[in-house]
């Protein structure tokens, strides 16, 4: 019976066009300034678009960041059946990635997918993430993906759109011209 009181959820659509309205939340002091903002994930293949990292667990001691995909106001979807089936599946499953950086300059890092707490082996998911050189800020990340030791089609630039002042960056009106405008969100149970 918790199961299923612990997987209650409630899934609300928004627009993107004023996603720093709504996509707010506990601003982590310590969150390092490249992590903070919104982010879009511009040419993913799969239903969803944007993240934030606030409300995630910020480690500076061992360089890692935990991030819950399944947590409230955490993640956009697609409004489709597609992308509420992604919803569906992140919650059941309790998606989470843990970023490893590589160094104290956080210019990279290897994402361990979790699933219902277990992390999945890097011989079966390998997810990398690499700051674009020309934007030291973090604007642009590159994120690739190994599956089964291949590289995947799966990658995707992920873009900041809005920055840790609530300010829209050039790359918001972008992003608006590559996604429908309505999008779904885990909202607080």
């Amino acid at each position: 019976m918790s199961f299923i009181q612990n997987s209650a959820m409630v899934i609300k659509q928004q627009q993107l066009s004023n996603i720093a309205t709504w996509m707010t939340g506990e601003e982590s002091k310590d969150l390092p300034e490249v992590l903070q903002g919104l982010f879009f994930m511009d040419g993913n293949p799969l239903p969803d678009d944007c993240i934030t990292m606030y409300n995630s667990q910020w480690d500076a001691k061992n360089l890692t960041l935990l991030l819950q995909v399944f947590a409230p106001i955490q993640w956009t979807f697609h409004d489709s059946i597609a992308g509420r089936l992604l919803i569906y599946l992140v919650k059941l499953f309790r998606v989470t990635y843990e970023f490893h950086f590589d160094d104290e300059t956080l210019k990279s890092a290897h994402i361990i997918p979790i699933l219902l707490g277990f992390k999945v082996p890097e011989i079966l998911a390998n997810f990398l993430i690499v700051q674009d050189e020309n934007t030291p800020n973090g604007d642009i990340w590159y994120r690739k993906n190994m599956l089964f030791g291949f590289s995947s089609s799966g990658g995707y630039t992920l873009r900041r759109i809005v920055n840790k002042n609530g300010d829209y960056t050039p790359a918001f009106s972008n992003m608006l011209s590559k996604v429908n405008n309505d999008c779904l969100v885990i909202s607080e149970d």
